[in-house]
């Protein structure tokens, strides 16, 4: 009876010294600063680059499609450095409106094709056309294998009720 009472008096204080260190864990994650909790990357996921690291990966792809010459190259880093900071300004602020954003946009395309040959910036625009047409045939796909979990979702239920009844009245 001894022993039992030591046991149950052990387990328990177990109990409470875990609950304790887990509250205690959770007080400290609350009291990180949320932006400190988002800025860290999380695992599997990289940490944003900044705006000359993805302007560089861009014209990067560009300079290797297009055959780019180091004047171009040179050129086409600024314009698209730039406009990068321009779009991560725009974001950030919540406050630029489509058609500024259009503005840039449409001023970095006539810096573009005063850089680029004809015939590069043809092959520019139809690779720009070409990947706006596989986003949208992506977004597409998205939405049609959502449809269809739906409905399967929605047969497979209906499904485990019909056997569940039949099973009832079987057992009745």
């Amino acid at each position: 009876m001894k022993t039992v009472k030591i046991l149950s008096l052990t387990l328990l204080m177990s109990v409470f010294c875990v609950s304790m260190t887990f509250a205690q864990q959770q007080q400290e994650r609350k009291a990180i600063p949320q932006k400190e909790q988002k800025s860290a990357p999380q695992k599997g996921q990289q940490a944003k680059a900044t705006a000359e690291e993805r302007a560089s990966k861009q014209v990067d792809t560009m300079k290797k499609s297009l055959n780019l010459s180091n004047d171009q190259t040179t050129k086409l880093q600024a314009v698209q450095t730039q406009f990068i900071k321009d779009q991560d300004q725009a974001r950030a602020s919540k406050t630029g409106n489509q058609q500024d954003l259009k503005a840039k946009r449409d001023a970095y395309d006539a810096q573009v094709k005063s850089i680029l040959t004809p015939d590069q910036y043809q092959k520019y625009q139809d690779q720009r056309s070409n990947m706006k047409k596989g986003t949208a045939k992506q977004g597409a796909a998205k939405q049609g294998q959502a449809g269809n979990k739906g409905a399967n979702q929605g047969n497979h239920k209906g499904n485990w009720n019909k056997d569940k009844k039949a099973e009832q009245t079987q057992n009745n």
